[in-house]
């Protein structure tokens, strides 16, 4: 059974995860960072190549693209990372140490309960 700070911390998970939802999913699908500032896809392309013509033009739309696309797969990465952080902390730590110390406890209580 889950105990009470557990269920807590599961509550404020769920909060965190809602609104980092919120907050982030607007931007999702085509907002990247670029020197430290948020621009979409197209607004970085046409930054990269807007000077540019004929056959370079089409060589640099083909680069940015590229650089967008690795870009925002990075940053979409980084947004489920900062959106699943609690969970995951959750799920890999707090639960095996809650765990162990519980098996520890009883442990303890079956060797004191023996010697008795």
């Amino acid at each position: 059974m889950i105990s009470s700070p557990s269920r807590l911390f599961l509550v404020l998970v769920v909060l965190w995860m809602g609104a980092m939802t919120w907050r982030i999913y607007p931007q999702f699908g085509d907002t990247i960072r670029v020197d430290g500032r948020l621009t979409t896809v197209s607004d970085y392309i046409g930054e990269m190549c807007g000077q540019r013509v004929g056959p370079a033009a089409a060589t640099c739309l083909d680069e940015a693209g590229e650089a967008a696309q690795l870009r925002l797969r990075e940053e979409q990465g980084k947004s489920l990372l900062l959106i699943l952080a609690p969970l995951l902390f959750y799920i890999v730590l707090w639960c095996p140490l809650r765990m162990a110390s519980a098996r520890l406890r009883r442990r303890a209580n079956l060797n004191s309960a023996n010697s008795a």
